[in-house]
């Protein structure tokens, strides 16, 4: 078991991040801050450029065309890193050398906690992640796995045996997912191999990229910005949110992704310098984003700016931003248009997230303030709830003071301080004011808004690590001349100790407290969507059902695992049903007045209908938003449409396992 999972993540890793680490080669890229932060945003860009390739051409997008495509950008590669000569290499003193690997320990210590934590938290890559919204995520990368169809407008539809009824889903995430789960054969292992890669270890290293640029924007050498980077990514790791709280409370897996990319993305973004063609790759990479969740507009627009503020008031900083401008142009005139195929879905939704109410309530402005600052735990996990992540909190806050102090490193104060104000205000005041122009593109949904403060804390907190550190040690030199031979290797010491430290304390603790979150969702959920009674009822049905007929399912139980995977066609792909395809729910609505009914018997004619698949304990929902209200009230489990079937004329009990039954519909009843 622990072999096939370590084999699935490493196939997960080369796809997440060798297509990408090929198209910025390829266009002469060279920085590993680059390399590192913006690749596997550049995977996703390059997979939704293929994916859109291939559809007019009738070809199935795949492990296949997305290796082709690889391949042929590695190849382009080769003569270009041939031709590179490499400048004579600065040798810097031995202290800061030890500090660029003791930068680089820490940021693999980060991530192999947060491995780690994913590893205790699903325990084995093939658990069934049981939040609703992994009731999409299962069935979007099965279908691209099954039918090589990922272009933006074929994604998703709700009829997944004729193709029909597309309804727009975002499915950056979704292209990588599905070759990586085609390769090893199994969906669930391939996504969460993904997300873990992405989630995981793509976090702490997008954090790392951003820490580093932050640094050297502060004046810091090489070695001290890859110590601060270091301590970014240690920090990172141990925060809620982004990753822990959109997983846990919502299971908004493609937002989650954008956030954890969004620093790298930024990091490309904010180093741009006289190539234009890192320009055109930091755009793709931007594109990427914007594929996995059309929120990067925001996330990284904003951010942007907020940065801006902060270096335009440092020397140089006003120059800098001017002399950008030109191939931050290019950059985003080649995501836009790249992204086209997105836009063009994302536009055409009607209503769309800016029309979405908010979730929260008003909060006084010392509670909202006070809970940005601390960190605090939200979810579900009753004696953490609340609770503040007060080593976090206390270094980051250092950066916030030490920062401003130095006048190093403005640019990434200033963005976290915008998020902050975004933050406060929405929760005094949500979806009203100037900030409902930035929270509306994440639905007004506060652990969305309040995941960006995130972003920057960690960045913050490796800054005024270096900073202090180096502060603390030359005015030691100053008070005792015989420590002066020593300062360097002091800072690079006080550094470190304290980036290991928090690795190995606080870091540690905050694992423990996030495996919690985790296994409340994978290895020891709260509630049980999929469970071996699906298992056992789906591997009775899958060879019953005949060409052309289809399942009648609820799917918010385990029937959506006749699809992916078996392959089996089912009329309901989402919990509610869908308003593009009004048979979806009203079939769960008034299927047992069948006999009666006469309307019912047509859509059971028209949809070849043979099966019915029930869950009498399905998990408890929302349904405030039901189409045409079927459900008629704010929660919904079991639809009304799928119970008391037993004794119905021409319908036959033909399996049954705990509170899962499937039932046989005689034809000659419809």
């Amino acid at each position: 078991m622990i072999a096939r999972d370590l084999a699935a993540l490493l196939v997960a890793l080369l796809t997440v991040v060798l297509p990408g680490s090929a198209l910025l080669l390829a266009l002469g890229v060279r920085r590993p801050v680059w390399l590192v932060g913006l690749s596997p945003a550049a995977s996703v860009g390059v997979a939704t450029l293929t994916a859109v390739a291939c559809a007019p051409f009738g070809l199935a997008y795949g492990p296949l065309p997305l290796g082709v495509v690889t391949a042929a950008l590695a190849a382009a590669a080769v003569p270009r890193l041939r031709r590179a000569r490499d400048s004579p290499a600065h040798r810097a003193p031995a202290p800061w050398r030890t500090g660029r690997v003791a930068g680089l320990l820490l940021v693999l210590g980060g991530m192999a906690m947060s491995g780690y934590t994913w590893w205790s938290g699903l325990r084995t890559l093939s658990t069934v992640g049981q939040e609703h919204d992994m009731i999409t995520h299962h069935m979007v990368t099965a279908y691209i796995e099954r039918t090589g169809r990922g272009a933006p407008w074929q994604l998703m539809p709700t009829d997944v045996l004729t193709d029909s009824g597309v309804a727009f889903y975002p499915a950056g995430l979704h292209l990588l997912m599905a070759p990586v789960s085609g390769l090893l054969g199994d969906t669930v292992v391939g996504m969460n191999a993904v997300t873990v890669v992405v989630l995981g270890f793509g976090w702490a290293a997008a954090i790392a990229a951003l820490a580093h640029v932050a640094a050297r924007r502060a004046r810091l050498n090489a070695s001290a910005a890859m110590l601060a980077a270091g301590i970014a990514a240690v920090v990172a790791v141990g925060l809620y949110r982004p990753v822990f709280s959109l997983i846990h409370e919502g299971g908004i897996l493609p937002n989650a992704a954008t956030l954890v990319l969004t620093p790298g993305v930024l990091a490309a973004l904010l180093t741009l310098q006289r190539s234009w063609a890192a320009a055109v790759g930091a755009g793709l990479g931007a594109m990427g984003a914007l594929a996995i969740h059309p929120s990067a507009l925001a996330s990284i627009g904003v951010s942007l700016l907020g940065w801006w503020v902060g270096d335009a008031l440092t020397k140089g900083g006003p120059r800098r931003i001017v002399v950008a401008l030109p191939r931050l142009a290019v950059a985003g005139a080649v995501a836009v248009v790249a992204g086209l195929p997105v836009l063009a879905q994302v536009f055409g939704v009607a209503g769309g997230a800016p029309n979405a109410g908010a979730d929260v309530g008003p909060a006084l402005f010392g509670p909202a303030l006070g809970n940005a600052l601390a960190l605090v735990y939200s979810g579900y996990i009753q004696g953490n709830q609340g609770n503040a992540q007060l080593a976090a909190a206390a270094l980051t806050l250092l950066g916030v003071v030490v920062v401003p102090a130095t006048r190093r490193g403005l640019g990434v104060l200033a963005a976290w301080t915008t998020w902050l104000l975004v933050e406060v205000a929405f929760l005094t005041s949500p979806a009203r004011g100037l900030d409902a122009v930035v929270t509306g593109f994440f639905y007004h949904a506060h652990l969305r808004v309040w995941s960006h403060l995130s972003l920057f804390a960690p960045v913050l907190a490796g800054l005024g690590v270096v900073l202090a550190a180096s502060g603390v040690v030359l005015w030691s030199a100053h008070v005792a001349p015989v420590v002066r031979p020593w300062a360097r290797w002091g800072a690079v010491a006080l550094a470190t100790v304290v980036g290991a430290g928090y690795l190995l304390w606080p870091a540690l603790s905050y694992a423990r407290v996030e495996t919690r979150y985790l296994a409340s969702r994978y290895g020891q959920p709260d509630f049980v969507r999929v469970d071996a009674d699906d298992e056992k009822a789906i591997d009775w049905l899958a060879g019953r059902v005949r060409p052309g007929e289809r399942v009648l399912n609820s799917a918010n139980d385990g029937s959506t695992f006749l699809y992916v995977k078996k392959g089996v066609p089912i009329v309901n792909t989402s919990s509610l049903g869908n308003v593009k395809s009004p048979h979806t729910y009203r079939l769960l609505r008034d299927f047992n007045r069948y006999p009666s009914d006469p309307e019912v018997r047509r859509m059971l004619r028209e949809l070849n209908v043979r099966w019915v698949y029930v869950d009498t304990r399905a998990p408890t929902i929302g349904a405030g938003s039901s189409p045409e209200n079927w459900v008629g009230g704010f929660v919904f489990s079991t639809a009304a449409g799928l119970r008391g079937l037993d004794g119905l004329p021409g319908l036959s009990l033909g399996f049954r396992a705990g509170s899962v039954s499937v039932y046989e519909l005689d034809p000659g009843s419809t």
